[in-house]
């Protein structure tokens, strides 16, 4: 059900784009960070408060044009029990603007990151413990992420697996257990062979371009889902959001 509600969401906004939130503090604008140093010194407290503020004045740019947002949970987790309270607000504010909302835990077990963030409409999670974890709920969705662009994946991720590399196998266990698939790729070449094998599952695509992505979607536009992690670093957060939504358009038109 989870993921119906995304794809209706991106059919009524025209676009497969979802806004990525989970920036480094260091590149929040100065403005803001300062701001909050004012108040509370060089503290974890000043930068978890700064990375509120700076979250949801992106979820407000954000809110009219795109469908939903992924929001990094690391990025706020560093912060400690802090950083989980920014992460849940946020959550909560990308709700509250009708958002349709996944935090990026690549845990072990959905079920575990539902329990704590029970306004999440979606977790991602690491494939390895297979159908496990994707335990979320009836209205919840599990996303599996089988390939991360960090320098040593490759390593793991692209070993054979019989007749395939690893990934691909990971990614149709996962689908068989009801999850979708996340790539973190910016190869056109991977995203169509995930395609190929898994015709019917939904595909959550980020670091890639609108161009790379394009075969993840079907004729109507659907399908898929891609991922923006540019835009929370824009000096002018709303002009950035129309300029992305009208280069997604130029590969991929939503019926």
């Amino acid at each position: 059900m989870s993921i119906s509600l995304l794809q209706e969401q991106i059919r009524k906004k025209k676009t497969p784009l979802l806004l990525g939130l989970g920036p480094e503090a260091d590149r929040i604008a100065p403005k803001i960070r300062n701001s909050f140093t004012e108040m509370y010194g060089e503290s974890v407290m000043a930068t978890a408060e700064a990375l509120r503020y700076h979250g949801c004045q992106v979820l407000d740019a954000a809110a009219e044009h795109l469908a939903g947002v992924v929001l990094d949970a690391g990025a706020y987790l560093r912060y400690g029990a802090m950083g989980f309270d920014v992460l849940a607000n946020l959550v909560g504010a990308a709700k509250a603007r009708g958002l349709y909302t996944v935090v990026d835990t690549r845990g072990a077990s959905a079920s575990v990151w539902l329990a704590a963030i029970p306004q999440a409409d979606a977790v991602t999670v690491l494939p390895w413990l297979g159908g496990d974890a994707c335990d979320a709920g009836e209205d919840k969705a599990v996303l599996a992420l089988v390939t991360t662009d960090n320098l040593s994946a490759a390593d793991t991720q692209r070993l054979i697996a019989g007749d395939r590399k690893l990934f691909l196998a990971a990614a149709e266990q996962m689908a068989r257990a009801g999850a979708g698939v996340m790539l973190e790729s910016g190869y056109a070449l991977d995203i169509r062979d995930v395609r190929r094998k898994l015709d019917k599952t939904f595909l959550l695509l980020t670091h890639c371009t609108p161009q790379a992505a394009e075969g993840a979607f079907d004729d109507y536009g659907h399908g898929a889902a891609l991922v923006d992690g540019t835009i929370q670093y824009s000096a002018d957060l709303s002009d950035a959001v129309e300029k992305a939504v009208d280069e997604m358009k130029e590969w991929v038109t939503v019926v």
